[in-house]
């Protein structure tokens, strides 16, 4: 297998200039195509920033990470690309990133051919700890992986989309993001639809990357609860009602993000300042999510 034009696919949204150019520049000496989707904040002003270093497509409008996403999918397929991977506009590499991701994908490819997707190891940027990863028997009973503890590649059966690898075929055989989500659960839904079609996929633990889930984090009791603005956890809380009409979504997956999602949402409310506006959000969300709203808000 010879994987040679990539394309990473990176999508912004009032990003750090400065962040989103050293990401494409890294990924540029690493021999990968910057693609930059930007969701209606970008201006011709800022073009410039990334002359000679990534093409840009200015969306009119925030048109929501799955659109943008499916807009670099097609852009890098028109193209010719052999494969693409995604990234967020925060997301910070080492030198060797790609390198690393695409060796340990070829290594697991030799004795298992369903693989369809690889993502890097986790480290929380802020507290250093590493993102426990999760695989599901046919059940949906939960077993959680420590990367930690790890030295080859492992299969689970959710990655978030940052920093993924994908090839080509295996985007047009699953199909391409789903926009209702506009953002949350986007990268979810589209790995257990592939999980469905009978593909697998793979944690690399050459590959890591610092990330950090949310705004900041609550500590409640041992338990690391991410708190995002009230407009993200409306799409969190929403989004994993409307899940429940998924057929490929296992049961106890959606039972729990539900059910998580209000315990979440009801400390959020508790801890922080603005309990009136993260009430509010989350009634409309329910609301919303058990009428099947679907796109923006």
């Amino acid at each position: 297998m010879s994987i040679g034009n990539i394309f990473a696919i990176i999508v912004t949204y009032n990003p750090q200039l400065d962040k989103v150019k050293k990401l494409a520049l890294s990924l540029k000496q690493q021999n990968v195509n910057p693609l930059i989707i930007d969701n209606g904040t970008l201006g011709e002003n800022d073009l410039e920033s990334f002359r000679n270093i990534a093409h840009v497509i200015l969306l009119g409008n925030n048109e929501g990470i799955a659109k943008a996403q499916n807009i670099g999918i097609r852009f890098a397929k028109e193209n010719a690309a052999d494969g693409v991977i995604f990234f967020d506009q925060d997301s910070e590499i080492s030198d060797n990133f790609v390198e690393s991701l695409i060796s340990d994908y070829m290594s697991v490819s030799k004795y298992d051919n369903t693989i369809g997707m690889i993502g890097p190891t986790f480290i929380d940027s802020r507290y250093k700890f590493y993102y426990k990863q999760i695989l599901l028997n046919r059940f949906g009973v939960r077993k959680k992986i420590d990367p930690a503890k790890l030295s080859t590649p492992f299969k689970v059966s959710i990655i978030i989309s940052s920093g993924s690898f994908v090839l080509m075929p295996i985007l047009d055989s699953v199909g391409y993001m789903d926009e209702r989500f506009f953002i949350d659960y986007v990268d979810t839904e589209w790995c257990f639809r592939m999980l469905s079609k009978g593909y697998s996929i793979y944690v690399s633990t050459s590959a890591t990357m610092e990330h950090a889930i949310g705004d900041k984090m609550i500590n409640f009791w041992g338990l690391h609860i991410p708190v995002h603005s009230p407009v993200r956890r409306y799409y969190r809380i929403r989004n994993a009602i409307i899940f429940l009409n998924y057929k490929h979504i296992p049961l106890l997956l959606k039972l729990r993000d539900n059910a998580m999602n209000i315990i979440h949402q009801s400390l959020i409310i508790i801890n922080e300042k603005d309990k009136q506006e993260n009430f509010k959000i989350a009634y409309k969300s329910i609301i919303d999510g058990l009428k099947g709203k679907t796109g923006k808000l």
